[in-house]
């Protein structure tokens, strides 16, 4: 054999050597890093829906109003009623202000003046980043300043109303202030730490550590604002003297029951406790006549003074069902009411405590 033959026989692999190996060691690890990047930029900026569940859409209906935050500003849409009381709603994670109208519908046919916002956090343009509380309490409190100010709206009684993150901001936001008389709140959280552990486990099924903790982590770092901020349990203590409603539903997929419940005993354990059946925010889908009757009384007693009945196809709704009136709040400092809905019916279960 020549030299020339020699040189042109092909060289074997190295033994335990796998050409591409490296490439797909790399490959992997892009794939990880994008989708772990990808998941954080989608639950920092979630797609947002209208999710009307049926309700008729009221834009058209409501004035647009600007409400001003720092150099910045909120869009509001607000539907005037024939009461001298507003009922301000708070969306929830992933929505905007089209989800308050299935309780606009039938707060506003009741005589309610009703607001909705924007959260910064849900708007199209010059959007911030959901923190679970920190941005979302910034624009509730500028909500809030500008209905006192608001000529149409300042010698109002104010009720809010508020569903899963919208619900805790709404908490927090009546404690901080006095001058609102009466807090409706379906399916809260207790804590954004809470939140964030009740979400690993139910949401993602993963352990709460340290997954939770990572997402702190996370999120501090890519927004400046600390997640668990908000304590909605503690805050819930200075709402002693007040009226408030909780919601929740028994088959919630994001927070555990406990969690409202221990923001119903740092409330004092007074007024009601409504465990629905369902999913997160689907008791009025779920059960749509026995939650506005219930709404509707709360808010009677609540901002008006005066017993009140759900009107037209809530009332007749409601005859036809044979359901029964929530247990009355007997005073602020006295105990509440806590019932249970049966999972699939509106009809509502025994009495837990009382």
């Amino acid at each position: 054999m020549s030299h020339d033959q020699d040189q042109e026989r092909p060289r074997a692999t190295p033994r335990g050597r796998r050409p591409g190996l490296g490439n797909v060691v790399v490959l992997a690890a892009s794939a990880l890093a994008l989708f772990v990047v990808g998941s954080i930029w989608l639950a920092l900026f979630p797609p947002v829906i209208a999710d009307l569940g049926g309700a008729p859409d009221l834009d058209a209906v409501a004035t647009r109003v600007r409400i001003p935050i720092g150099d910045d500003a909120l869009s509001g849409w607000l539907v005037p009623g024939s009461r001298p009381a507003l009922v301000i709603v708070f969306h929830g994670y992933a929505r905007d202000h089209r989800r308050a109208w299935r309780y606009a519908s039938f707060l506003h046919r009741a005589g309610y003046s009703v607001l909705a916002v924007d959260f910064r956090s849900s708007r199209e343009r010059g959007r911030k980043p959901t923190t679970l509380g920190v941005y979302e309490m910034q624009d509730a409190t500028a909500t809030l300043a500008w209905a006192r100010r608001n000529p149409r709206t300042r010698d109002d009684t104010l009720g809010l109303l508020g569903e899963s993150l919208g619900a805790s901001v709404a908490l927090v936001l009546a404690a901080r202030h006095p001058e609102v008389a009466a807090v409706v709140a379906d399916c809260p959280f207790a804590s954004g730490e809470w939140a964030m552990e009740d979400g690993a486990m139910i949401k993602l099924h993963l352990p709460k550590w340290p997954t939770a903790v990572l997402g702190r982590g996370l999120g501090r770092l890519l927004t400046g604002a600390d997640p668990w901020g908000l304590d909605v349990a503690a805050a819930a203590e200075s709402l002693q003297d007040r009226p408030v409603f909780l919601i929740h539903a028994q088959g919630d997929d994001r927070f555990s029951t406990e969690q409202t419940e221990a923001i119903w005993r740092a409330a004092g354990s007074h007024g009601e406790l409504w465990l629905a059946g369902g999913d997160h925010n689907q008791a009025w889908q779920r059960h749509r006549t026995e939650y506005e009757r219930r709404v509707l009384a709360f808010f009677a007693r609540s901002l008006n003074g005066s017993p009140h009945h759900p009107v037209g196809e809530s009332v007749a709704g409601a005859a036809r069902d044979g359901t029964k009136p929530a247990g009355s709040r007997r005073g602020a400092a006295g105990a509440g009411t806590v019932t249970q809905g049966h999972a699939g019916g509106a009809a509502m279960g025994k009495v837990r405590g009382q």
